[in-house]
Order: structure tokens, then C-alpha cells, then sequence
């Protein structure tokens, strides 16, 4: 009989890497990744495609904790690549998740196929 692996997850700590962005040499962690946490940058970025350009920066700000003093400096495109960065690491296991199933056989379906 085999012994059936468990997903330990804690509230704590997250399984995951951290996300780093590095802002004139400093790095940046991004804070946890809670439901809360995305909420709140979720309603920054409906005020952000309405055109509110702050709302970027309070979504970086919310995300990694970085002053507006820093964030301030930055380009507002800078800005924007922090946000898709930061996403697309997000996403990126549940990706690489449907891809590993898609490139699994059917039952039944040899491989060589």
C-alpha cells in the first residue's frame, strides 16, 4: 500500500517563491497574495482602465509595499510592467499545470502516438 502525499499549506508561509522586482538596486518582495490582497488591486485596476494613472501606482504600492516616493520616479510604462510581471508570474503555474495535462495521454492511448 502506498503512502498518499499531502499538500501542506499555511496561512503563515506561502509554498511559493517569492515575486521580486528591483527598483534602482533594491529588490522588492511582493507582499502575501491573499484574496484580500487582490481585492484591493482588482478594484485599483477597474479605476486604473478607466483611466485613473494612480491606481497603477497604488496597485504596485498594495503588491510589493514600495513608497510612492519610488514609485513616483518611474515611468508610468515601468509601472505597468511591474503589474503584467507580477501576473503573469501569478498565472504561470496554472499554465504550466494545464500544459503538463494536455501533453498527458488519454487513458488507453499509447504515447508513441
Amino acid at each position: 500500500m502506498t503512502e498518499e502525499k499531502k499538500l501542506i499549506l499555511s496561512t503563515q508561509k506561502s509554498i511559493h517563491e517569492p515575486i521580486e522586482v528591483e527598483i534602482d538596486g533594491k529588490t522588492y518582495q511582493n507582499r502575501p497574495l491573499s484574496r484580500a490582497t487582490f481585492d484591493e488591486v482588482r478594484k485599483h485596476e477597474k479605476e486604473a482602465l478607466k483611466g485613473d494613472i494612480e491606481a497603477l501606482y497604488k496597485q504596485v504600492q498594495i503588491l510589493y509595499g514600495v513608497g510612492m516616493d519610488v514609485l513616483n520616479k518611474l515611468d508610468i510604462r515601468d509601472v505597468s510592467s511591474i503589474i503584467n510581471h507580477t501576473m503573469t508570474k501569478v498565472s504561470q503555474p496554472i499554465v504550466e499545470k494545464e500544459k503538463a495535462e494536455k501533453n498527458e495521454s488519454k487513458p488507453g492511448q499509447d504515447k508513441s502516438d
